[in-house]
């Protein structure tokens, strides 16, 4: 099903695309998508065509080029924040409370979910996070039910560029190219040594970050080489919050002391970060025309982070954030129910002593109050501690070389495995009583992937082209696996005073032993991809991809291009494309069910089904289908001057069946439809929550991609300034009935800036001191505040500044200092009551955070 609708400017936009033009792009230039670091312009770049040599200035599609260098001159060590800081077409946010997103942070390029990304890695696809976004709006309504990469595991000290491709790309490289491409390209130097060590923190004085990396280039004799890195870094804990008046009031029962966090109940910052990166680069030359290569990343990254606080049960007005889990107190005196005969005769009658569940209290008929004995151990209430280990891992491994017809051919295998191991500390299972441990391990998403690629370029002479038609084509084979481990058997086990106090680890339940499994999803493809220069002026491309899934059957997509050079100072280009991402086997399979307990102890379940779930299908959900998108952009390259290059590009991108979470409040007549479909004890589901994925709505996003760069030469040293702007536009054009509701549709056409300018002047005396001064400016943005509804509330724009001068001590030493944010911009504060009552002070869905000025020292060395 392919329904798409542009707007009159869109359709203005195509028709101008669609007019024949003669002519080709075939000079040089300085600069085509403005890099900052000049020294990569000189590159041929590798994405966005199959075309040998092909430089930034002559592409079809826009392609901007990051250096190396510039994403290590940054104070995030975080290949997530330095792409963003430099790329207005990127976006990021902070969660501090989302579960695993708070660690995995997701990136959105042109306001598009950020599994609408596809990322390469030299090349070859990256493989995705286990992580699959859960989270409920406000926090990061555009990431909702993602399941992307984890751009954090790779080390930017083993980046030689980063080529982003800002059009649609499925025809070329496959599912979830719908945004666009970004493909990292690794370090291949034989020879050097780099180190580097940097330390800084924010001006709140807090939030320390250390990391040191290290950069080596061996030489396989004359023919090979293997490039090296490493990376340690760690991130402290930061805490932006306000006191929370619920835990003040705690406080002032039984002792602010006694209340976590100096009697503040609960921290709003990031979390703790402790990392640990290796990447393996390498080539061999095993004769003049073939050559072996690899590489091999290893990430480790132990995080922890706060969730809600836990407090015993309050006073009327603070009842809507009391917690059960410590004692039962229907009069908010402060003094714990009694305990009922027929609850204490139910614990004897297992054999187990009341007094592990319960405490005992000779006031009381029963011998015993609602008081857990875990109390004890947390009068003032509890912050539990949420945390994983990240544990990442990939190979590739490949042949290439020509054929002596003039074909080259490339081979490659890949396999890759992203673990998520969940750690929950400071918290309790409550129906565990005293017995309960404090510390749970819920369970572990593992995402695996392995994929086999075969790739074959030949340029034919044909005589009445320009150049050779370069003739592209191949085949790949890929294969998915999302595994499920269960919980431990405290974070999932049903206590004696379930019903009384709550079930499983507090905070986050582990997953069920019926929740554990493996599960696949294959698929096959073969793509062919042509280029041809039809005259001097005049370069045109075409590709089409044919793709089979066994889970969701198969897609054609194509893509048109092509590129006029009118004369040296002035081109255009344009695409058109279709697109398409597939679920994966984690949207499929997700399956994440807390549990609650009645008044008569029996379990009720909240949470994530899939689809095939029996629970699911009975409230209407069916086999999920692959986002099917139509793009196109028209874009102009001019260069005025020889030291100025301006890129623009407009864009339209039309995507239908996007996948979202569906949420069931289970009340009778969902009840009725359970029991209608033969699920055993359907009424005890009544007052719960059942979330499955749908596709759920149709979206336009457009916008405009500007960027300009100049030298200038300023007594004797070389001035860069580099502009470049994005302007965003989502409207949701269909929503499909009972999936999403208004409150999501308003913040995904809103949440995010529709404007976001990157201004840097970079200055190099070629002596002993250069530096940048950079402005990256976020225009408003609105949020409904979406978990809580209190309705749309608009946020100022704000200006960051900023500023890093680095001594060129001598010829292989230097020293930087620097800050972000050096003016210490604050989001404004946060407007939703109920976020205020819980603690926040800056808008929660900021888009460049709430942490401040950061200040930063750094140390490198080069041999």
């Amino acid at each position: 099903m392919r329904r798409y609708s542009f707007k009159p400017l869109s359709l203005a936009v195509a028709a101008a695309l669609a007019v024949p033009v003669s002519g080709a792009f075939a000079q040089e230039q300085e600069n085509e998508a403005p890099a900052t670091d000049n020294r990569v312009l000189e590159e041929v770049i590798a994405t966005g065509t199959r075309r040998e040599g092909t430089a930034p200035t002559e592409t079809l599609s826009p392609v901007d080029v990051v250096g190396g260098a510039d994403l290590a001159d940054q104070a995030s060590f975080d290949l997530t924040e330095s792409l963003t800081k430099i790329a207005p077409s990127f976006n990021t946010q902070r969660f501090p409370i989302a579960d695993g997103t708070a660690f995995i942070r997701p990136v959105t390029l042109r306001n598009l979910s950020p599994d609408q990304t596809l990322v390469l890695v030299n090349g070859t696809r990256r493989h995705r996070s286990a992580l699959v976004n859960l989270q409920v709006a406000p926090l990061g309504t555009v990431n909702q039910g993602a399941q992307a990469v984890d751009f954090s595991a790779l080390p930017s000290a083993a980046i030689k560029r980063v080529e982003v491709l800002r059009d649609g790309a499925s025809a070329q490289y496959g599912s979830d190219a719908i945004a666009g491409v970004v493909n990292v390209i690794l370090k291949d130097d034989a020879e050097g040594f780099n180190v580097s060590a940097q330390t800084g923190e924010y001006f709140a004085g807090d939030g320390m970050r250390n990391s040191v990396s290290a950069n080596a280039g061996f030489a396989l004799g004359e023919r090979g080489f293997v490039n090296t890195t490493i990376e340690r870094s760690t991130a402290d804990k930061t805490w932006r919050g306000a006191a929370r008046p619920d835990a003040e009031y705690v406080g002032s029962v039984v002792g602010e002391e006694l209340v976590p966090l100096e009697g503040l109940g609960q921290r709003w910052g990031d979390p703790e970060v402790e990392t640990t990166k290796l990447f393996v680069n390498t080539g061999y030359d095993i004769t003049d025309s073939v050559e072996l290569y690899g590489n091999f990343g290893y990430s480790d990254n132990e995080t922890i982070s706060d969730f809600f606080y836990r407090g015993p049960v309050l006073e009327p007005q603070h009842e809507f954030t009391a917690r059960g889990t410590l004692q039962v107190d229907s009069d908010g005196d402060f003094m714990p129910d009694p305990a009922p005969q027929s609850l204490v005769d139910s614990i004897l009658a297992d054999g187990l002593d009341p007094s592990n569940y319960l405490v005992a209290d000779a006031s009381s008929a029963s011998g015993y109050v609602l008081r857990n004995p875990i109390y004890s151990q947390f009068p003032g209430g509890y912050n539990p501690q949420f945390g994983a280990s990240i544990t990442d891992m990939s190979a590739v491994f490949g042949g290439r070389g020509e054929l002596a017809s003039g074909m080259s051919w490339d081979l490659r295998a890949r396999t890759a495995e992203n673990e998520v191991a969940y750690v929950l500390k400071d918290s309790i299972n409550p129906s565990l009583g005293s017995l309960s441990p404090t510390t749970f391990n819920p369970g572990t998403l593992t995402q695996k992937e392995t994929s086999v690629n075969a790739d074959f370029v030949k340029p034919f002479e044909l005589g009445v082209l320009a150049s050779p038609l370069n003739v592209a084509f191949g085949m790949e084979w890929r294969r998915e696996t999302y595994e499920i481990g269960a919980g431990d058997e405290a974070s999932i086990v049903s206590g004696p005073t379930a019903a009384q106090f709550g079930v499983g680890s507090d905070g986050f339940q582990g997953f069920p032993v019926e929740a554990a499994g493996s599960y696949d999803s294959d698929s096959v493809a073969t793509y062919v991809d042509l280029e041809a220069d039809i005259t001097d002026r005049l370069t045109v491309g075409a590709a089409a991809r044919y793709e089979d899934f066994d889970q969701f059957g198969s897609t054609f997509d194509w893509k048109l291009s092509g590129r006029f050079d009118f004369n040296e100072a002035f081109a255009l280009r344009g695409t058109l494309n279709t697109g398409f991402r597939a679920p994966t086997p984690g949207q499929v399979n997700t399956l994440n069910v807390t549990t609650t307990a009645d008044a008569s102890g029996n379990l009720i379940p909240n949470g994530t089904y899939p689809v095939s779930h029996p629970v699911a299908e009975a409230l209407g959900a069916v086999p999920l289908t692959p986002e099917e998108s139509a793009s196109f952009t028209l874009g102009a390259v001019i260069t005025p001057f020889e030291n100025t290059s301006v890129t623009i590009d407009y864009y339209a991108i039309a995507i239908n069946d996007r996948l979202a979470l569906r949420n069931n409040a289970i009340g009778a007549e969902e009840v009725a439809q359970l029991s209608a479909a033969g699920i055993d004890n359907a009424a005890l589901l009544a007052g719960s929550n059942a979330n499955f994925f749908v596709n759920a709505y149709d979206s336009e996003v457009s916008g405009i991609d500007l960027a300009i760069t100049s030298d200038f030469e300023v007594a004797g040293n070389l001035l860069t300034v580099d502009l470049r702007h994005n302007h965003n536009q989502q409207e949701v054009t269909d929503v499909a009935p009972n999936t999403i509701n208004d409150l999501r549709v308003y913040d995904l056409e809103n949440q995010v800036p529709s404007d976001r300018t990157a201004l840097t002047f970079d200055y190099d005396t070629g002596g002993l001191m250069n530096g940048y001064l950079r402005f990256n400016r976020f225009s408003d943005w609105e949020s409904t505040g979406g978990l809580f509804g209190s309705g749309p509330a608009t946020y100022s724009g704000k200006v960051l500044t900023d500023m890093e001068v680095t001594f060129n001590l001598a010829d292989n030493y230097k020293v930087a200092v620097g800050g972000e944010n050096i003016f210490d911009v604050e989001a404004d504060e946060e407007s939703d009551p109920t976020l205020q009552y819980l603690g926040v002070r800056q808008s929660l869905t900021s888009p460049f955070g709430f942490n401040g000025g950061f200040w930063y020292l750094r140390a490198s060395a080069q041999f």
